[in-house]
């Protein structure tokens, strides 16, 4: 058995939530009717309370209290109703560790992981862009790799983020020293073993190598681009990054070049303005670990 499998099958990786599981099989058929959806949901009562305070949170800011799961998919919509209950499935299944060496980790990277999904949903709102709450979900589990190799061996991953200070290195070559893979081999693997839809596999697997991809690079972009920005704000997963030069960086070069108008983007104002955001990442977690 290779790492990787090991790392995999002998966690709760291994599967999916059965309920997000269910609702992605249904979701394959074209002609889906959202009651269907609706009944699944509902026999997870634990889920649809947390659907619903999601539901009517400032997140999303509804004009009239959702009180159902049929209602929140009239609401919503079926496509961004689907994406959070994927999404809370996944972070409450995730979210503890019985691990004490895992337990401070596993909180930041949560936090690192909301406020990138949050950032990149402000972004996509900026540039005018929807892309079926793929964007926010896309940012909740975009290092989903990590959070596995955190609860393989939480005190190898202490090493890594120790090399990757030390050494300064990014995280990616410092997990390849310590675990003989990275985040990224290991998020591709999960995505591929719990059938994820192509926008959220297409993330997890190339946000940080945006040339390799042919499809949902903007989307991707934008993930990236807000991973970045939470990396350097202080709600970051030990990536190494110090600083970012735009023009260099890669997912702002597809940004720019796919959306003209973010030319005149200053990222200072921008700034301030995610202030907001980092509160909804706090009320997000709030909301799902309650």
């Amino acid at each position: 058995m290779s790492v990787l499998e090991k790392m995999i099958d002998t966690q709760e990786f291994a599967t999916l939530p059965p309920v997000a599981t269910r609702i992605l099989k249904l979701l394959e058929n074209d002609n889906i009717d959202f009651r269907d959806i609706a009944r699944i949901v509902e026999t997870d009562a634990t889920l649809t309370l947390k659907l619903l305070k999601v539901a009517n949170s400032p997140l999303y800011a509804t004009r009239t209290e959702v009180s159902s799961v049929q209602q929140a998919i009239v609401t919503l919509g079926l496509n961004r109703l689907t994406n959070i209950v994927l999404g809370i499935s996944i972070f409450s299944r995730f979210f503890l560790s019985s691990q004490k060496q895992a337990a401070d980790l596993i909180q930041k990277f949560w936090w690192h992981s909301s406020c990138t999904g949050m950032v990149a949903k402000s972004l996509a709102e900026k540039i005018n862009r929807f892309y079926k709450e793929n964007e926010f979900i896309g940012g909740l589990l975009h290092d989903i790799g990590k959070l596995a190799m955190i609860q393989y061996d939480a005190k190898k991953y202490h090493e890594v983020i120790r090399i990757t200070a030390q050494d300064k290195i990014t995280d990616v070559e410092a997990e390849k020293k310590v675990f003989e893979l990275d985040h990224i081999e290991v998020g591709t693997y999960i995505a591929n073993i719990w059938k994820l839809p192509l926008d959220l596999t297409t993330i997890i697997s190339n946000h940080n190598n945006l040339k390799e991809l042919d499809s949902n690079r903007e989307l991707a972009a934008i993930v990236r681009f807000a991973d970045v920005l939470c990396e350097l704000w202080g709600a970051d997963m030990y990536e190494g990054l110090q600083n970012v030069d735009l023009n260099k960086e890669e997912s702002w070069r597809v940004l720019s070049s796919s959306y003209p108008e973010l030319k005149d983007f200053d990222l200072e104002a921008f700034t301030f303005e995610l202030e907001q955001d980092f509160k909804n990442a706090s009320t997000f977690l709030n909301l799902i670990t309650h």
